[in-house]
């Protein structure tokens, strides 16, 4: 009986001490993960040691430069303060990207750069004038295919107000006298922005009479005549203007495209700019205002004059080392009480193999006695 009990005994022990063998495995094994686990949270923080974000220019009252992060709303919506005027293209359409806005205005105003620019300031009562009874807008083509000549109303008010001018009248008489299609079109658009280029601040305020919806539109004297709303100024021409060079830019691209809104601004607007940059998804371009046309430019280029420059992002990298200590803390937690579990199964394993170790001598001793006779 006692040989009996020592064997069963030695047993129980045995099992037990594969069952502390197999757990001090598995905890070994947690570790091991979470060893991996830690590195990949210090993987993760070291990429957001990296992380850049795009910033653009913009002049502050006393001149001096500073700049705000970079979306479609801070680097294309329009603003007096931006250093540069920018444009964002689809690199896989060609197609200019643009706000809902901008695109309905496109739509229904696209083809008079003019017009369009006055639709985005808000003056849409254009009163269609023609030399053509079936006469349709510039850029259109009417019954029999060919341009039509016409101008707005309100350009045909201050032409007539400056008979005087030989140069306007001359630009004028070269749409009469062009013989095909073409060279009236082009002769007309020659006129439009000589008209433009002398009198820009008349026609604005025949626009802005016929905004306030007038009953007679007269020539603005102001004397007699008296805007109510906005003042023709270089900030009133420059934001004009600067909707006659997205038109142009528009066009150039065979079109555009619209932006979803919540990619406009904001952090998922930030965060849109940056990823599309990156991946080469979009086209920057640029006004040069000394060569007058619209140039592709990129971070790296722009750098050279400072206008657009890419930083580490703080904010991000701010959150990745809230989340990395977070992260260290949980990992550190885990490992320290795997320790601590690992540490009480060597204490058991200890105890079992020192016991089994004296049931062996036991037994063997016990074996000794008995059959010793035998021998």
């Amino acid at each position: 009986m006692g040989m009996a009990a020592s064997q069963a005994r030695l047993l129980t022990l045995t099992s037990r001490l594969h069952d502390i063998e197999y757990k001090a495995q598995n905890i070994q094994s947690q570790k091991v993960a979470l060893a991996t686990q830690k590195d990949e949270v210090y993987e993760d923080y070291l990429a957001a040691l990296d992380a850049k974000k795009i910033q653009v220019a913009y002049l502050n009252a006393d001149g001096k430069r500073s700049f705000v992060d970079a979306n479609f709303s801070t680097l294309c919506g329009y603003s007096d303060t931006r250093c540069r005027q920018y444009a964002l293209s689809d690199s896989k359409t060609g197609k200019l990207i643009v706000d809902e806005e901008t695109a309905k205005m496109y739509e229904e105003y696209g083809t008079d750069k003019y017009c369009f620019a006055w639709a985005m300031l808000g003056y849409t009562q254009f009163n269609w004038s023609s030399e053509q009874e079936d006469a349709q807008f510039i850029g259109k083509d009417n019954q029999d295919g060919n341009p039509f000549v016409t101008m707005t109303y309100v350009e045909e008010l201050v032409f007539n107000d400056h008979q005087d001018d030989g140069e306007l009248v001359d630009a004028y008489e070269a749409i009469e006298n062009a013989e095909s299609s073409g060279d009236k079109g082009e002769a007309l658009r020659t006129f439009r922005d000589i008209l433009y280029e002398k009198y820009e601040s008349e026609i604005f305020e025949y626009m802005n009479l016929d905004k306030q919806e007038s009953e007679e539109i007269v020539l603005a004297d102001p004397e007699n005549n008296k805007i109510t709303s906005d003042t023709w100024n270089d900030a009133m021409e420059d934001k004009f203007y600067y909707y006659v060079k997205l038109f142009e830019k528009i066009k150039e691209a065979g079109g555009c495209q619209v932006i979803e809104n919540q990619y406009v601004s904001g952090e998922k607007g930030n965060d849109w700019f940056n990823n599309m940059v990156k991946t080469g998804r979009v086209i920057i371009s640029e006004w040069n205002p000394d060569a007058k046309e619209w140039q592709d430019t990129s971070v790296a280029t722009s750098t050279n004059v400072n206008y657009l420059q890419e930083v580490s992002d703080d904010t991000d990298l701010k959150k990745a080392e809230a989340e990395y200590e977070h992260e260290l803390d949980v990992i550190n937690t885990k490992d320290t009480k795997f320790d601590q579990d690992l540490s009480k199964l060597e204490t058991e394993r200890t105890a079992i193999k020192t016991e089994i170790d004296s049931i062996s001598q036991v037994r063997d001793d016990n074996i000794e006695r008995t059959f010793g006779i035998f021998s």
